[in-house]
C-alpha cells in the first residue's frame, strides 16, 4: 500500500514538471514571434520658415496736380481740380499757407477758392447767379479777421460772407468799381473808378451802417493838363485805394499812370509815378516804406519802389500768355506773390519761381479779365 501512494506521488512530480516545462516552451515560441520594438526615428532638422511678412502698401500718389512727394508739413488735403496744376513747388523756399482768390475762367461761373499748396480746393463759394453779370473786370477778395470774406462785384456793391457763404454785411452802390478794405476801425474804404467821371467821388470810406464818413474827388487835384482830357474806360479809372498807416490815402489812378496819395483833408501829398508805369494796379504799402503794384505794357511785372518813384527791385513777367497783371503782394517771408489771368507765381527777391498755380484750360484773351485770376492772397497757415 505505502508503495501504491509513492508511485501516486513520483507520478504527480513528473507531471508537475512536464507542466512547467511546457510552459516555459510556450514563453519562448510566443518571444520568437513577437515583433521587434519601433525603433526611434532619426530626427532630421528643416530650416525654420521666415515669418510671413505683408507686402508693403502702396504709396497713393493723388492725382495731378499733387507732386509725387509728400508735402514736408501737416498740410491740409482738398479737392483737386481739373483746370488747375501746380508744375512748380519748391517746399524749401515758398511761403507756406493757403492762397485765396477768385476764380472766373468759367464764364457765366464765378467763384471764390480756397487751395492749399498743391491746387486742392479746400473751400469754394459759387457766386449766385444773378452776380455774374457783375464780376468783370473780375473782383477783389480779402480775407477778415473774423474768418469771414470780403469781397467787390463792380457796379454791384462790396459783400462779407461768413464761411458758410452767409451774407453777414453788405454794401450797395452802382459805382463800386475794383477794390475795398475793411479798416482797423471797422468801417470800409472803397474804391470808385469803373467808368468814372469828373464829377464822381473816386474813393469813399463808409460806416457799418453806410454811411459816407470820408470821400476823395480827384478832380480836386487832376481836373487840369495833363490830365483833364483823359478818358480810357472813364476819367481817372482808379483801381485800388489803400489807408496808410499815417492816416492818408492810397489811390491807384490807373489813366494818370500814378497813384496819388491824399491827406485827411483832401489835399494831394504827392505823386508817386515813374517812366515805366502803364496802367499800374493795387499798389501796397510795405514794411520798408516802399510801395509795391502790379504793372503792364511793355514792363509787365511787379515794381518796388520808394514813395519817390524810384524803382528798387522788379520782376518782368515776359510771358504774354501770362495775361494782364492785375496784383502783386510781399509775403512774410520776402517773397512776392504775382498774379496774372491764367496764373499765381511766388517768387524769391532773387527772381527764382517757387511756387505757380496755373490754369490748364486756355482763356479767351480777349475777355481778359473777364475770364481768369484777379486778385489773390496768400493766408498764414493755421
Amino acid at each position: 500500500m505505502r508503495l501504491f501512494f509513492e508511485a501516486i506521488y513520483c507520478m504527480k512530480c513528473i507531471v508537475a514538471i512536464l507542466l512547467v516545462f511546457l510552459a516555459l516552451s510556450i514563453a519562448g515560441c510566443i518571444q520568437q514571434q513577437a515583433p521587434s520594438p519601433t525603433p526611434v526615428p532619426t530626427t532630421t532638422a528643416f530650416p525654420t520658415a521666415e515669418p510671413t511678412v505683408s507686402a508693403p502698401t502702396a504709396t497713393i500718389i493723388p492725382p495731378s496736380p499733387t507732386p509725387e512727394a509728400s508735402p514736408a508739413v501737416n498740410m491740409p488735403r482738398g479737392r483737386t481740380d481739373a483746370d488747375f496744376e501746380v508744375p512748380v513747388y519748391d517746399e524749401s523756399k515758398a511761403q507756406y499757407g493757403t492762397t485765396l482768390f477768385p476764380d472766373n475762367h468759367v464764364a457765366g461761373k464765378p467763384r471764390i477758392v480756397e487751395v492749399n499748396m498743391l491746387g486742392e480746393i479746400l473751400w469754394e463759394y459759387a457766386l449766385p447767379p444773378e452776380f455774374a453779370p457783375y464780376t468783370n473786370p473780375g473782383f477783389d477778395v480779402e480775407p477778415l479777421s473774423n474768418g469771414n470774406v470780403l469781397f467787390v462785384l463792380a457796379r454791384k456793391g462790396v459783400y462779407e460772407i461768413n464761411r458758410n457763404g452767409a451774407v453777414e454785411w453788405k454794401y450797395e452802390n452802382p459805382k463800386v468799381s475794383h477794390d475795398a478794405d475793411r479798416l482797423p476801425n471797422g468801417n470800409t474804404l472803397i474804391d470808385f473808378g469803373n467808368n468814372d467821371a469828373k464829377s464822381d467821388v473816386q474813393a469813399r470810406e463808409i460806416d457799418a451802417n453806410g454811411n459816407t464818413v470820408w470821400s476823395w474827388q480827384a478832380s480836386s487835384a487832376f481836373d487840369k493838363p495833363p490830365y483833364a482830357a483823359v478818358s480810357i474806360e472813364g476819367w481817372t479809372h482808379a483801381n485800388a485805394v489803400l489807408r496808410m498807416d499815417n492816416g492818408d490815402t492810397l489811390v491807384s489812378l490807373r489813366n494818370f499812370n500814378l497813384t496819388a496819395e491824399i491827406a485827411p483833408d483832401g489835399t494831394l501829398v504827392r505823386t508817386i509815378t515813374n517812366t515805366e508805369f502803364d496802367h499800374q494796379h493795387d499798389p501796397v504799402l510795405l514794411e520798408n516804406g516802399n510801395i509795391l503794384l502790379a504793372n503792364h505794357g511793355a514792363h509787365q511785372g511787379a515794381l518796388e519802389l520808394t514813395l519817390e518813384g524810384e524803382i528798387v527791385w522788379r520782376f518782368d513777367v515776359l510771358d504774354r500768355e501770362a495775361g494782364p497783371l492785375r496784383d502783386a503782394n510781399k509775403l512774410p517771408n520776402g517773397n512776392v506773390l504775382i498774379i496774372g489771368s491764367d496764373r499765381i507765381i511766388e517768387v524769391t527777391p532773387g527772381k527764382e519761381i517757387v511756387w505757380m498755380l496755373r490754369l490748364k484750360t486756355e482763356l479767351d484773351k480777349q475777355s481778359a479779365p473777364a475770364l481768369g485770376f484777379y486778385k489773390a492772397e496768400r493766408l498764414a497757415a493755421e
